[in-house]
């Protein structure tokens, strides 16, 4: 059950409603243990027959309850003070029908805590008569919430319970552990933070619940805002750890984040991460976070975009987290608002660009990183940069995790056309234009499987978009190259848009694609030269002024003002992201721009010599590209010359590189200037590591001819090497790859196979898995354009399927294949329905993540797998399936809502390991349910922090191998009944050994 339902006004905390509600029972008597059969409900309670409550008590009970939950409501109070007593009169009353119910408790525990509550309502139906609709509203909400921790009490006193009402249990703890995490984050009702955060939250929606949609504003800049929840396009992360591939572990965003509480994470410019960051706030402004993301629900988002900050002197205070922003509602906030949202765990701080800031002021900005996250240890934080801003573990000190925004894959490219194409749709009501959308859309997903190195570009959100509207608009003739595109785009803004929408141009402005270009330029050159990503619109307007006397063609300098209101508000290039201010609408146009304002004005010598600045990366290689035959070949002889004379190694590395990579861009160059910049590079080959192939990708295919071949590598240089290949693509890059196939070493062959999402799926299939060999490696299919290639391979011992894809359909193609292992990582998106396995005759290993999106396990009981492993199964799950899967043996169980068992024997399951979460404090008699055990694991998190734990069941496993970790335990008892030479626990990280063998001897 949400937890939510219960009313607001009787939110009260567990650790304040447990004990008064305790008192409602009669106490155990001394050296009573824990019952194993059912009880009835009347013989439980305290009062009746030689009791020890009478009514007075009972009253005050009940008139306790509905104090606190008065008091938890101060500033509003749920009930008039003149009415408390009679809704305690009422509340006694009709809690009082729990001694005539004629019921047992496991009867009461079945029933639920919403089902027990009526039942004592119908047994007491004249006790809220006289009661006020906010009195009786109240009424109900205590009563809910008492019975809730009244089914818990039996639960936690009956092992009996506890067994034959395993679902109901587990679904008691959850709600009492939501609950309880909802009270801890919902400020008081009626209070001045409340009012505030009701009002802030509906800002933070109305401000980032829609994306800018790049082409869509030709006709009406309305247009280009489309509703997240349709717009956004949920990427792919990769965490950063032991230097493994990226590939090997990428994850949607709701599963990488899912369990983390502080996040660094790195991406390109235009790969989508101000986007992640405006779902997130929207996300927590609505409370929607899907299920994988249950704990940031009651979240307050600050939005902390560094462009912003950094204009200001010091870092922002949390009381000045508004105000630093420009969010009109900073002088509204309660004083010491932000601290109490950010103390209490409910705050999520989402820090936007560390690569924004100049390198001399990341050290500040890590340090005010550092102090945020010490200072509150339970808010939300997530960091983003560009990857070369900022070094490997830069946060690690606080236990940032690092992720990487991974680029996308064919599918997600396909998806974003075909999302983009249908936004279009959405403004158009003609039918023939209509079509004309529809058969543009499919000539362009044509185009993107034909041409790669449209492709590539097109793995970058932002290019994706900008190709969509460049198709569009140029009647699906695109250029290919970087360079053609961002001066396509230009055209389209600067001249067809005003055109489409038949805007006239003011008085006395004569404003051409040239000059516009001309002047933005210039704004874009200061804001590089300054380290600046905004600039005040004075400065913008001085700018300005200062050009026109070389444009009378253009407007007369006392014009200034009225030409920058033209760009701000005409270009579709330059925004205002707060009053007074103006940036560009993205960096990359920013970068483009001011690149061709420093080869105009010949600051060659600058752009060199910036090389060693992160922030000009992208300006230098775009310059290459703005350069003339003689300016590109000089540029990249100093930046050769620069890395050659460095002492620093790294220094070093990086000149090379950034010429390496500048290639990309040179149509033409002197042979010689590209010799030189090739010795270089291949200096740098083979890469090493992850970071090296990424790196060493951006050259382009240049890089491809200086690649050595598998003879000649280290095992890790040759998982490098292919990553790099990998990046680059093309159908050279896929003749290449096939050299690696038939390396020895199997995770060299597993990167390889990894790669199949880089390249045409068909080709990819043909040339290279077919003849892979594939023993010791695992196989990964993510979407329609795999599996349709499945016929070209012969066997696939090992595989693992991601998302939604498992049919019935992929289950026929896949029984020719030989399947020995598969695992099952479906999406958290949507509810998934498992198809019968029984064609795949040769499974022997199975292994199912996110179970609690699957509707139904049992079709796994016909699974023919001797080994199964069941992950993250929900709090109501029913095992009995398992008893009709003959063949196993093996069985792993995890769940983070309690023990999960069948209800039934599996005597033919041998070996068991269970992870999950001890809601009482005796643990499973396991040999009942699995009588053959031989082998045991049981990692068990203790639900009460320090809670006593009985291990004396496990005395039943009667042979075997018997291995306990604790975590979150008190004191053990029942270590004395277990076997010293079978059983070994440990108990928060220390071993129980030893205490075994003392007791035995």
């Amino acid at each position: 059950m949400d937890p939510a339902s219960i009313g607001t006004t009787a939110r009260i905390a567990s650790s304040v409603a447990r004990p008064i509600i305790a008192r409602l029972f009669a106490k155990e008597s001394q050296g009573a243990g824990l019952v194993d059969k059912p009880v009835r409900v009347s013989r439980l309670v305290s009062w009746g027959e030689k009791r020890s409550l009478n009514a007075l008590d009972m009253w005050k009970i009940a008139r306790e309850l509905v104090k606190v939950a008065v008091e938890a409501n101060p500033h509003e109070p749920p009930v008039a003070s003149d009415e408390r007593e009679a809704l305690a009169d009422a509340l006694a009353a009709t809690l009082s029908a729990l001694g005539e119910l004629d019921m047992d408790d496991v009867q009461a525990v079945r029933l639920g805590h919403v089902g027990l509550a009526r039942r004592l309502t119908a047994a007491r139906p004249d006790a809220t008569r006289h009661l006020s609709a906010d009195a009786a509203v109240l009424h109900d909400g205590l009563l809910d919430l008492s019975c809730l921790h009244i089914l818990h009490f039996f639960a936690q006193r009956s092992t009996f319970v506890a067994n034959a009402q395993v679902a109901q249990t587990r679904m008691l703890d959850e709600t009492l552990r939501l609950l309880d995490a909802l009270v801890d984050r919902i400020p008081r009702p009626g209070s001045a933070d409340e009012e505030f955060e009701i009002r802030y939250l509906a800002h933070i929606e109305r401000k980032y619940g829609k994306l800018n949609i790049f082409g869509l504003d030709l006709s009406d800049p309305g247009r280009a805002r489309w509703p997240m929840d349709t717009a956004y396009l949920n990427l792919e992360l990769a965490s950063q750890r032991d230097g493994g591939s990226p590939s090997a572990n990428r994850r949607r965003v709701e599963e990488a984040l899912s369990g983390c509480n502080r996040a660094l994470l790195r991406g390109l410019a235009g790969s989508g991460k101000t986007t992640l960051m405006q779902w997130l706030a929207v996300s927590a402004a609505q409370n929607s976070f899907p299920d994988e993301l249950a704990s940031l629900r009651g979240r307050v988002p600050f939005m902390l975009p560094l462009r912003a900050l950094a204009q200001d002197p010091g870092l922002p205070r949390p009381e000045q987290f508004l105000g630093a922003t420009g969010n009109i509602l900073h002088a509204l906030q309660p004083e010491h608002w932000a601290d109490r949202v950010l103390s209490s765990g409910r705050g999520m701080v989402l820090i936007d660009g560390v690569d924004e800031v100049s390198e001399s002021e990341r050290p500040v900005v890590r340090r005010w990183v550092l102090d945020l996250a010490d200072l509150y240890p339970r808010t939300f934080f997530l960091v983003t940069s560009r990857p070369s801003a900022v070094n490997a573990l830069w946060l690690a000190e606080v236990d940032f995790a690092e992720f990487n925004l991974l680029p996308m894959n064919r599918h997600d490219v396909d998806q974003f056309v075909q999302r983009w194409h249908n936004a279009v749709l959405t403004t158009i009501d003609e039918p023939e234009e209509r079509q004309a959308v529809e058969r543009c859309r499919d000539a362009l997903l044509t185009t993107l499987r034909q041409k790669h190195d449209l492709y590539r570009l097109a793995t970058i959100p932002l290019m994706c978009a900008l190709i969509c509207a460049l198709h569009r608009d140029r009647l699906t003739h695109l250029p290919d190259r970087r360079m053609e595109l961002y001066a396509a785009a230009l055209t389209m803004l600067l001249v067809r848009r005003d055109k489409e929408r038949e805007i006239p141009v003011p008085d006395g402005l004569v404003p051409t694609e040239e000059a516009q270009v001309q002047l933005l330029q210039r704004i874009a050159y200061w804001l590089i030269r300054n380290g600046r990503s905004e600039a005040a619109q004075t400065t913008a307007v001085r700018i300005i002024r200062e050009k026109l006397p070389a444009m009378p063609h253009m407007a007369p300098p006392n014009r200034a003002e009225d030409v920058f209101r033209y760009l701000l508000l005409r270009s579709g290039l330059l925004r205002e992201p707060s009053v007074g201010m103006v940036d560009f609408i993205h960096r990359t146009f920013q970068d483009y721009l001011g690149a061709k304002a420093a080869v105009e004005a010949e600051d060659l010598d600058l752009l060199a010599e910036s090389g060693r600045d992160d922030q000009w990366e992208d300006v230098i290689r775009l310059a290459i590209g703005h350069a003339r035959d003689g300016e590109r070949a000089y540029l990249l002889r100093k930046l050769v010359e620069l890395g050659d004379q460095s002492a620093d190694p790294q220094l070093r590395r990086r000149y090379h590189l950034l010429a390496a990579a500048a290639l990309e861009h040179a149509t033409t160059l002197d042979p010689a200037a590209r010799a030189a910049v090739a010795r270089r590079a291949s200096a740098l080959i083979p890469p090493d590591t992850p970071a090296d192939a990424e790196q060493l990708a951006t050259a382009g295919a240049i890089v491809l001819d200086l690649l050595p071949g598998p003879e000649t590598l280290m095992p890790q240089q040759a998982r490098a090497t292919v990553m790099t290949i990998a990046r680059i693509g093309g159908d050279a890059a896929l003749e290449q790859l096939a050299r690696f196939k038939r390396v020895a070493d199997p995770e060299v062959r597993q990167e390889v196979a990894l790669s199949w999402p880089y390249f045409d799926a068909r080709s990819f299939a043909e040339e290279v898995l077919n003849g892979l060999p594939m023993d010791d490696l695992t196989l990964h299919l993510s979407g329609p354009e795999q599996i349709a290639c499945l016929d070209a391979l012969d066997r696939v011992p090992h595989l693992s399927l991601r998302g939604q894809i498992l049919t019935a359909d992929l289950v026929d193609a896949l029984s020719p294949l030989k399947v020995h292992s598969l695992s099952i990582v479906p999406s958290s998106a949507v509810s998934f329905t498992l198809p019968s396995l029984t064609p795949l005759r040769g499974l022997r290993r199975l292994s199912v993540e996110s179970c609690d999106v699957i509707t139904a396990l049992a079709p796994l009981g016909e699974s023919p797998a001797k080994e199964l492993a069941l992950h993250r199964l929900p709090n109501v799950v029913n095992l009995t399936f398992l008893a009709r899967a003959a063949n196993l043996r093996s069985l792993t169980l995890s769940s983070s809502h309690g023990i999960p068992l069948p209800e039934v024997p599996l005597r033919q399951v041998t070996s068991l390991d269970l992870d999950g979460v001890l809601t009482g404090e005796q643990v499973p008699d396991f040999a009942e349910v699995f009588p053959s055990l031989t082998s045991l694991t049981l990692r068990l998190t203790c639900q009460s922090y320090q809670a006593p734990v009985d291990l004396s069941p496990l005395r039943n496993v009667l042979q075997g191998q018997v291995n306990v970790t604790l975590v979150d335990a008190g004191k053990v008892h029942g270590l004395n009944a277990l076997p010293a030479d079978r059983v070994s626990v440990r108990h928060d990280g220390r071993p129980r050994t030893g205490l075994l063998r003392r007791f035995r001897g």
